[in-house]
């Protein structure tokens, strides 16, 4: 036999009883690969909040357009830490600092728009008193 033959399955070294257990055997399922990082959780309110003191330069209420956009993106976050799947399964990998992010950073997209309208309606307030 030359290095170049191709080898089959009966005079392989494993045997197919092995390879059949092998595959029938319950595989744990990855789920950390298709969850976001902990940066990456943090990179969405960040972002709705930087868009949000943008916009709310013009009208500040402008900085609330994007409170459905915050809830719409910390609902899909917290309805998949709590799903009876997804859920445990995250928390075995990743552990609970990932829900501590989750949570907050979830929070904090849905309080920036928020902490922004206020502020620059206390500011331009503020700006059209002492004229």
């Amino acid at each position: 036999m030359s290095k170049m033959d191709p080898i089959s399955i009966v005079n392989a070294r494993v045997p197919l009883i092995g390879l059949l257990i092998c595959l029938s055997s319950r595989a744990l399922a990855e789920v950390a690969d298709k969850e976001p990082t902990i940066p990456q959780l943090w990179m969405t309110p960040g972002i709705i909040t930087a868009i949000a003191i943008i916009a709310g330069l013009k009208r500040p209420s402008f900085a609330l357009l994007l409170l459905p956009i915050a809830l719409f993106c910390a609902w899909g976050q917290i309805d998949e830490l709590h799903d009876p799947f997804v859920g445990p399964a995250i928390r075995a990998e990743l552990g609970d600092a990932y829900f501590i992010h989750g949570y907050l950073s979830a929070a904090a997209g849905i309080v920036g728009p928020l902490i922004v309208w206020a502020m620059h309606r206390f500011y331009r307030g503020r700006a059209k008193s002492q004229l």
